[in-house]
């Protein structure tokens, strides 16, 4: 079974609706229409979000890598190698922020769709029907705030640490 994730973020048509055309008259049409075109609009901000967040996965995976090579660096090399734990550590703050960014505005299209519980399970539907991933709901990673702040508390952390160790080096 593929997941969430698995499957491609990409604009949406359901019942010949993208959202794009004027507001139909029949309520009928107009769950349709106001579905696909709150999808639609997300899907510039769903593919900086996903590209955000896995450039801020792989700056963590690169970071826990630097962090961990200080433990078995020799002593004469390991002010080099704290160096670049030191740019490991800018990084992934920046993707960090980026990712913040990008899932604040990924917030505010969710806010913005204003669904009913009507609506998100027709958007369900209408997503899995289409194959393609469901932008505007609870399937995505979240809390980029509080993952930010704890990126800033562990680096915080490893600095006191680190400088311990740099002053117990050999000059």
């Amino acid at each position: 079974m593929a997941t969430t994730a698995d499957k491609p973020i990409q604009t949406i048509a359901i019942n010949g609706f993208t959202g794009r055309e004027p507001i139909p008259d029949d309520d009928a049409h107009y769950l349709a229409w106001k579905v696909a075109r709150h999808h639609n609009a997300a899907v510039p901000a769903a593919l900086e979000e996903e590209q955000a967040w896995n450039a801020y996965t792989s700056a963590e995976t690169a970071t826990e890598h630097a962090w961990q090579a200080l433990d078995t660096t020799p002593t004469s090399e390991w002010a080099a190698a704290h160096h670049r734990w030191v740019k490991a550590e800018h990084a992934l703050s920046a993707a960090a922020s980026q990712w913040h960014s990008a899932a604040t505005a990924m917030d505010q299209a969710w806010e913005d769709a204003n669904w009913s519980d009507r609506a998100l399970d027709f958007y369900a539907q209408a997503a899995a029907q289409a194959g393609v991933r469901e932008l505007l709901g609870t399937n995505r990673p979240t809390s980029s705030h509080w993952v930010h702040l704890d990126v800033e508390r562990r680096r915080r952390e490893r600095e006191q640490l680190a400088g311990k160790t740099l002053q117990r080096l050999p000059t």
